[in-house]
């Protein structure tokens, strides 16, 4: 009987695995993104929530000291990236939240750079 249990674990994990392992496709979410200042940062949103995989952050110059969050319910953030360091633009950042914004607060401003918009991606397998 426990030959029987331990064959339908290795199964199970077997098929777990190879679901993680096919290849994906990330896919831009194909919804308007609108921009809503706020006292240290900028939310940028989409209409309805989504499985976000991937978020790009496009900008001109030079940015650090940036807190990104991801919107987890209607009051709650979940934090996603703190960046310290001077960063370029355009900046790709992976993850995974059902969300429908992200907010980026801009802890001191140095550098000349700014943020113009956040594009939210979501994936696809290859045999979709």
């Amino acid at each position: 009987m426990n030959r029987f249990y331990g064959m339908l674990l290795i199964c199970a994990l077997s098929i777990g695995c190879a679901a993680l392992m096919t290849e994906q496709t990330y896919v831009r979410v194909d919804a308007p993104v609108t921009e809503k200042f706020i006292f240290s940062g900028v939310v940028y949103s989409i209409p309805e929530p989504r499985e976000i995989r991937k978020i790009i952050i496009l900008g001109e110059g030079k940015i650090q000291n940036i807190d990104i969050y991801a919107r987890d319910g209607e009051f709650n953030w979940k934090g996603i990236k703190k960046i310290k360091d001077t960063i370029t633009f355009p900046l790709e950042i992976t993850m995974v939240a059902n969300t429908n914004a992200i907010r980026i607060l801009q802890k001191s401003v140095t550098g000349k750079g700014q943020i113009h918009t956040v594009e939210f991606y979501t994936v696809t397998s290859e045999d979709q």
